[in-house]
């Protein structure tokens, strides 16, 4: 015999299962009861409507009561309330329009309810101009009171997905948008490391973004003025409209009411999705399912698990005995333009249950660099650092960055290791990806440090001031010079070999790069010479994108670089007591060059050189001081040189070829440069006046 299946609530979850119990049956009764006007709607396009990016705004009702009749013979009722359920005679008691209570029977119960806006206690958080944004009619009050009061500005009360998403949608519109955010950083179920990238640009579109901000209260308008947040350590907010977007809570009052099992975050449901009654099934954001990671039940707030979970639901129901799995929690948002998409949990989750976990992150292209439009991602893959078992991922970017977390939200799902990434055989053409994916990529190095192939440290675990490193940096002098580490010196790679002699065998060595990979080489030639090493996970430039400033020195600050050049000596005796250069900022002038970057002039250079070809022997001296020296491009001044004062030692010098005169010179620099003075005026000049005995007895 046919069941006769209720259905409390509508949208993802609830029509979802009903959908697919008639599919199973044909002849069974399924009647829906929504509480609210409309039962079959896109929720999660909500912000994108209240921007205009979806223009009409019945384009988010996908179904109407009329059309589930129509095709799936299903009774919807809209503004009907279940207001008590009685398990024992199944039946559940309807109310509509604040009329009698109805009746209605039913053979198996699937509660859908969905969860409600979190209303924290603030003080005029109950004012008319302060609104949530979870259904239809809130996106209507929202676009109506806007409308009606011409607003030209919006305190949005939440970093999260809504709270973010409306930010986007209102800057559209034109208005003035504050983001208020509680915790540290937007999105708090995300690392710190990840969120400092969303919060750069959601600053540089003109967004007034908050953090770890306390609302004392809200502010109604007077005659005099409008509304605003008033909050601590900080200037009032204005705020024509206030959008309160601070969480949900799962809806238990009816589960509470039918004497059902409630969890710490929602209605407890065992694998098949029943309740503590049998009879009784629940889905969507009202329960909680199993983590995955956690082991544990939560509550996850997603339509893709609440759309699976209804379907299941009617499966059993009809007997089919299937088993909910544990969740991941896969999710991604649009933040103006970038994207950020997770997986499992983040490390600040992790360390939170006392869980050991490390991480690698990369920094690779969206496609092949080559290709035109590839633009960069920060993926971020976490992993169990002895097994090697993945536990979360987090990605940021402009493009193709769902595209990695899903993968690797598969890869979490069905148990593989950081060394499966290595593995993945993943569809690719120039346009869409590289050779190496990735999440190739975070295989290969995850896996380098599982193996003991490298020992990496992360930028948050760094206190520089302890003096427990020497620092490499073996990037070019060019990007040395637009910031680095404190205490670091340049030694880049491809000169890496010929400076080892400078460093210590007895003290731990920190090298690092830009993004790592370069880093990486470097520990492998210093690990195989007998140094203590460590690489810097993400290089340098997750340390600025992290917004790690205590760990960045710049154009102003000490700087040590290594140079390494081959010089032609003219040995014709006609030593010059003392030759102008001309200024390498000069318009006329042709710039120093090195490997093709732009970079300085220094007394030790010697002539005829390959930007010189026409200067004699000029001068050098094994130690000189207070030469001026230049050294550029830098982010103050990409395009020239900027002036600085020069240490100078020369770290070597030997004969290539006897008969040619060339020589080959090791410098070390200790430069402190200086922004602040034009560039354009200095010029350099040298001081010693002839070459010094040794170096001239050596290079002859």
């Amino acid at each position: 015999m046919s069941p006769k299946i209720v259905i409390v609530g509508g949208v993802a979850g609830g029509m979802s299962a009903a959908t697919r119990a008639r599919r199973l049956d044909e002849k069974a009764s399924i009647t829906v009861f929504e509480k609210g006007p409309y039962v079959g709607y896109a929720n999660c396009g909500i912000p994108y409507a209240l921007g205009g990016v979806i223009k009409d705004k019945t384009a988010l009702i996908l179904q109407t009561p009329n059309s589930f009749k129509a095709r799936f013979n299903i009774d919807v009722h809209t503004n009907s309330e279940v207001t008590c359920i009685d398990p024992e005679k199944k039946t559940v008691e309807v109310t509509v329009d604040g009329l009698a209570p109805t009746l209605y029977p039913y053979d198996k119960l699937i509660l859908a309810q969905g969860a409600e806006p979190f209303r924290p206690p603030i003080e005029g958080s109950n004012l008319p101009n302060v609104f949530t944004l979870q259904t239809i009619p809130d996106l209507q009050h929202v676009q109506s009171y806007i409308n009606r009061n011409a607003c030209k500005s919006v305190a949005i009360i939440g970093g999260g997905f809504i709270g973010i998403e409306a930010a986007d949608a209102l800057k559209e519109l034109g208005l003035q948008v504050s983001v208020i955010e509680y915790t540290p950083h937007v999105f708090p179920q995300l690392d710190a490391d990840i969120t400092e990238v969303l919060h750069t640009e959601i600053r540089k579109n003109g967004v007034n973004l908050l953090l770890n901000a306390r609302i004392q209260r809200i502010e109604a308008a007077t005659p005099y003025e409008g509304s605003k947040v008033i909050v601590a350590h900080g200037g009032p907010i204005p705020a024509d409209i206030i959008l309160l977007v601070v969480g949900i809570r799962a809806r238990i009052a009816l589960a509470k009411q039918a004497g059902l099992e409630i969890g710490k975050t929602g209605v407890t449901v065992n694998e098949h999705l029943q309740t503590s009654n049998p009879d009784i099934y629940a889905v969507g954001d009202m329960v909680e399912t199993p983590h995955l990671i956690t082991g544990t039940n939560l509550q996850l707030a997603l339509a893709g698990p609440a759309n699976r979970q209804g379907r299941m639901a009617a499966n059993n129901i009809f007997s089919r005995n299937e088993t909910y799995r544990p969740n991941v929690g896969t999710s991604a948002c649009k933040v103006f333009n970038l994207t950020v998409a997770s997986t499992g949990l983040s490390v600040h989750q992790l360390q939170k249950m006392g869980k050991v976990c490390q991480w690698v992150t990369v920094h690779p292209p969206d496609h092949a660099g080559y290709y035109p439009g590839s633009s960069p991602l920060t993926l971020k893959v976490i992993f169990d650092p002895t097994t090697g078992a993945l536990l979360g991922a987090q990605a940021v970017g402009a493009k193709n960055v769902d595209k990695r977390i899903d993968v690797l939200s598969l890869a979490l799902q069905t148990h593989l290791t950081i060394f499966d990434l290595e593995h993945l055989e993943l569809a690719y053409a120039p346009p869409y990806g590289s050779a190496k994916d990735p999440v190739n990529m975070a295989g290969f190095v995850g896996s380098n440090v599982v193996r003991g192939d490298v020992k990496i440290v992360h930028a948050e675990q760094l206190n520089l001031d302890e003096d427990e490193y020497q620092i490499v940096d073996v990037r070019s002098p060019g990007e040395f010079a637009g910031g680095h580490l404190p205490g670091a010196v340049n030694m880049p790679i491809n000169s890496l070999r010929q400076h080892l002699n400078r460093l210590n065998t007895s003290k731990p060595v920190l090298v690092y790069c830009q993004v790592g990979y370069r880093g990486y080489l470097g520990y492998r030639i210093l690990v195989q010479n007998g140094f203590d090493v460590v690489n810097l996970d993400g290089g340098y430039k997750l340390v600025v994108q992290a917004g790690l400033t205590a760990l960045q020195q710049k154009d102003g600050d000490k700087m040590d670089v290594d140079v390494e050049q081959t010089l032609l000596v003219d040995t014709d005796g006609k030593l010059r007591s003392h030759i102008d250069l001309p200024s390498p900022t000069s318009p006329t002038s042709p710039k120093p060059k090195y490997n093709g970057t732009t970079y300085f002039v220094s007394p030790t250079y010697v002539g005829p050189t390959s930007t010189t070809p026409s200067v004699p022997v000029i001068a050098t001296t094994e130690t000189a001081t207070g030469a001026p020296a230049y050294i550029g491009p830098t982010s103050s001044d990409p395009e020239g040189c900027v002036a600085g004062l020069v240490r100078e030692k020369v770290a070597d010098m030997h004969v290539v070829d006897p008969e040619v005169k060339k020589i080959h010179i090791d410098t070390h620099q200790e430069m402190h440069v200086d922004t602040n003075i034009s560039p354009r005026i200095v010029k350099p000049t040298l001081l010693s006046p002839v070459l010094s005995p040794t170096f001239r007895d050596r290079a002859l």
